[in-house]
This record gives C-alpha cells, sequence and structure tokens, in this order.
C-alpha cells in the first residue's frame, strides 16, 4: 500500500497554495524543534468565517493547521504570517503548556519569537493592560479592582493577531497566490 505525504496531498488538492503551506511550515520548523517535521495542513473554509487560521490542537491525530483559501490571496508573506502563529499554537500544545492568545505562554512565545519573525524585539507581558487599583466603598471598606491602562488599550487584539498585527501598515505581503476551493 503506497501512503501520500501531507505536502504531496496538499498539492493534489490546492495546487501551488497546497505546496506553499507546506513550504512555509518547513521554512518556520527549526524555530519549533518540538514540532513534527508534517503535519497536516487543510485549505478551506475556517471556523467563525473571520479566521485566517486555526490550529485543532485536540484532533485525535494531533495538531492540525487549516489556512483560509481567501487568504493567499493577501500574499506569500501573510499565508507566512498565519503559518508561523498557528504553529506556535501547535508547539504550545505539545509542549504542556496553555495555547491561548491570553495565556502568559503565548506571550513569552511571540517575544521569543518576534526578533526573528518581525525583526525586532516586542515587550508584551500578559495583564499590562489592566492594574490592580484599591477602591474605597461607601461603608469605608475598601477592596481590589481590576482597571484598563488607558495605553494599552487593545493589546490583548494585538497579541491575538500576531505576527500580522506587528507589522507596519504599509508592509509589503508579496505577490498574491491562486488558491482553488470549493
Amino acid at each position: 500500500m503506497r501512503t501520500t505525504a501531507h505536502r504531496d496531498a496538499a498539492i493534489t488538492l490546492w495546487g501551488d497554495a497546497g505546496a506553499y503551506a507546506h513550504d512555509a511550515y518547513q521554512s518556520w520548523l527549526p524555530l519549533f524543534p518540538e514540532l513534527p517535521d508534517a503535519l497536516p495542513i487543510v485549505i478551506g473554509i475556517t471556523a467563525y468565517g473571520h479566521c485566517v487560521g486555526l490550529t485543532r490542537s485536540t484532533w485525535e491525530h494531533g495538531p492540525r493547521i487549516t489556512l483560509a483559501s481567501n487568504h493567499f490571496k493577501r500574499g506569500r508573506r501573510a499565508v507566512d504570517d498565519t503559518m508561523v502563529h498557528e504553529m506556535a499554537h501547535a508547539w504550545l500544545y505539545l509542549t504542556g503548556q496553555e495555547v491561548k492568545h491570553d495565556s502568559g505562554a503565548w506571550y513569552a512565545a511571540i517575544r521569543r519569537l518576534s526578533p526573528i519573525v518581525l525583526g525586532h524585539e516586542i515587550d508584551v507581558r500578559r495583564g499590562a493592560d489592566r492594574r490592580s487599583v484599591r477602591v474605597k466603598l461607601a461603608d469605608g471598606r475598601s477592596v481590589v479592582r481590576k482597571e484598563k491602562v488607558p495605553e494599552f488599550d487593545g493589546l490583548q487584539a494585538k497579541v491575538a493577531g500576531w505576527p500580522d498585527t506587528f507589522r507596519p501598515i504599509d508592509y509589503d505581503y508579496g505577490d498574491p497566490m491562486r488558491c482553488p476551493s470549493y
């Protein structure tokens, strides 16, 4: 019986876009030594209709990455950004860390990866967008509450979209790619 490699299957289904998705995975793989040499990469309509990528880490066969088929028209470097983002999720899962965008592990991962992916460091810390303040109650007691720090408003949304959301507005994502879809 002959088995088909993930990349070969992706080329059969999505042509050059399928090949590019797997090549992007390979190009970022040195940043994540705990990831396998290949993961299943699906191209199609992502959950929620607005995600450009999604990593399902609890699939019975291990993590798999989904890329939105319409994202390829944005350019190759946009696909690269999405791939490294999704690989970070898969890496966090396989190394036993919290995979959510608001976890300390996610913040640490993007601090570690940003010098290579973005070309510069970013100093983001979980919880920096909120601070503890003591509030006096009417009965004289006081409680500690969290309040937003105005200068960090929107930080969590930016961190959740890393690395794309840390790119300059005029960043060149390269030539668009055709991606056949259903």
